[in-house]
């Protein structure tokens, strides 16, 4: 079985999304259901990492990022296989432009390295 690992992106993602659902729209219902689907994704995940196909994005699918969709929001990871780990880099609002957001990051760099075995 699969191991789960979150980037401090992805933990920051899913506070500041339920924060601003929480408070902002001032919907606290919505965000802790929110929160329940998110753990019931993830346990799917777990037992289901190669479910889902790459992105539709020809160099962000050659670093291995897959999407997860979660109601209005995407988990984006990538399966480490020789360590069975699934790595959740992001978790975005389906409306951004999440191409842009994931090849901004520095990180995809460090995971080219491990891909590459130097």
């Amino acid at each position: 079985m699969f191991t789960l690992l979150s980037s401090k992106l992805f933990d920051s993602d899913i506070d500041a999304v339920y924060q601003y659902i929480k408070e902002n729209l001032e919907a606290p219902m919505a965000a802790e259901n929110l929160l329940k689907e998110l753990k019931v994704k993830l346990k799917y995940l777990k037992e289901n990492p190669f479910a889902r196909s790459f992105v539709q994005d020809e160099f962000l699918s050659n670093i291995g990022f897959r999407p997860l969709k979660v109601k209005n929001y995407v988990i984006y990871y990538i399966i480490d296989e020789r360590k069975n780990e699934i790595n959740l880099i992001r978790f975005l609002y389906n409306k951004r432009d999440w191409k842009n957001i994931l090849r901004e990051e520095q990180w995809y760099k460090i995971i080219m390295i491990f891909k590459n075995g130097q």
